[in-house]
């Protein structure tokens, strides 16, 4: 049979690509020593290439060795690259399971079915790798939705293209030609089959690596954007954000401003660990009653804000004093008796493209009066109302101003 494709050239070609790669991971095994998942990436490299080799040398070596041995090895370095992922997305790693069907086929390697029958062997391959490059597909799709990353479709898809590629084996072994002609030759496809398989692995090797350089990039941003205590969006990112959300905001907005009463003498009486828990705890407890659309974020030492679209002056002042009782009503394990209050200053937008400065400002204004009036108590910023107050305060704090104003009333009489 003529053969546009030499199928042992293609495996000893994969081989020395697989070896390639592996002396490459080894590098960076070396540079990056805590790595948990580049010594099971080079384990997976080594078994490959071992079995490229054995499986090369079919015509040479004793079927069992070649075939028997050399496509164990092969699947548990597909088994292997499985639990190199799960690792990678957080799992432990399971000799047992990446070795569960290299040890299968060798079992079933004695029996008179796998024995005696080509087409037997070429399914149950089939099925073993496709099993594998399955479950590596459905766990990169899984991982997406809590880390959504760009090469992560390409590395799920990748997997499961190996999947199709290997299941489509079984059909093709049964209807086209065996993988093996009696007189040792090899089908076409089979040959196809394996180049494509050799281009999909070190697809699916890059596309990991590029997941990992992503990971570090989205881990070193969030670094950038979020609180590293409390892991809320920091002053910059809400400053970003809520000007965007002020933009486009329709049916107006409400921001509400936080403000812990007495922080300071909480870290001077219990210390700065007792502060960091009585943040932690307040940050929880305000975050988990935030719906979606509503940005809520940590911009000062023990200062918070929240900016609610769509929302009332009036439906703003409940939604604050609701918040302010549930955080008088938390407890703080291992400090004692400690309570801790919140005092709230309530804006709202009049109108759509308000700047977030003006309604920070205002917000400030109302917090400024919540505390003036004893603190742990919700306040919504009246102008009218704040400006008679300043104007009181002036008054009182500077009565010459009053006496100049009595004089000239008597000049003038």
């Amino acid at each position: 049979m003529d053969q546009t494709l030499h199928l042992p050239t293609i495996m000893v070609v994969h081989a020395v690509i697989i070896m390639i790669s592996t002396l490459a991971t080894i590098y960076m095994w070396l540079r990056y020593r805590g790595s948990h998942v580049l010594p099971i990436l080079v384990a997976a490299g080594l078994a490959g290439c071992a079995a490229m080799l054995l499986h090369a040398n079919r015509g040479t070596l004793p079927l069992t060795l070649s075939s028997g041995l050399g496509i164990g090895l092969g699947i548990f370095a597909v088994g292997l690259f499985w639990q190199a992922v799960v690792v990678f997305e957080g799992g432990r790693l399971s000799i047992a399971k990446a070795s569960a069907g290299g040890l299968a086929w060798i079992l079933l390697w004695f029996t008179p079915m796998l024995q005696n029958s080509i087409e037997a062997r070429a399914a149950t391959l089939s099925l073993l790798l496709a099993g594998y490059c399955f479950l590596t597909a459905q766990l990169t799709l899984v991982r997406a939705k809590h880390e959504p990353l760009p090469s992560r479709s390409i590395a799920a898809t990748t997997a499961g293209l190996r999947g199709l590629l290997w299941l489509a084996a079984v059909p093709l072994s049964v209807f086209v030609a065996p993988p093996y002609a009696e007189d040792g030759s090899t089908a076409q496809w089979f040959a196809l089959v394996t180049l494509a398989n050799s281009m999909l692995n070190i697809l699916s090797l890059v596309s990991l690596l590029v997941i990992a350089k992503e990971r570090d990039e989205r881990r070193y941003r969030l670094a950038s954007e979020r609180d590293p205590l409390t892991n809320l969006p920091n002053r910059r990112t809400f400053v970003t954000e809520a000007a965007e959300m002020l933009h486009e905001a329709e049916g107006g907005a409400s921001l509400l401003l936080f403000d812990i009463d007495h922080f300071k003498s909480v870290n001077d009486t219990h210390g700065h660990a007792a502060g960091d828990q009585v943040l932690l705890a307040f940050s929880h407890a305000i975050d988990q009653r935030m719906p979606k659309g509503w940005l809520f974020a940590r911009i000062g030492g023990e200062e918070f804000a929240c900016l609610m679209p769509r929302m009332s002056a009036q439906q703003a002042v409940a939604v604050a004093e609701n918040l302010r009782l549930a955080v008088a009503d938390m407890a703080m394990p291992g400090l004692g008796a400690l309570r801790i209050a919140v005092s709230i200053g309530v804006c709202e937008a009049t109108q759509r493209g308000t700047g977030l400065d003006t309604m920070l400002a205002s917000a400030d204004a109302a917090l400024y009066r919540a505390k003036a009036d004893g603190r742990n108590c919700v306040r919504l910023y009246e102008p009218a109302t704040l400006l008679v107050e300043t104007g009181q305060s002036i008054a009182l704090a500077d009565p010459q101003p009053r006496l100049g104003l009595a004089r000239i009333r008597r000049r003038s009489a």
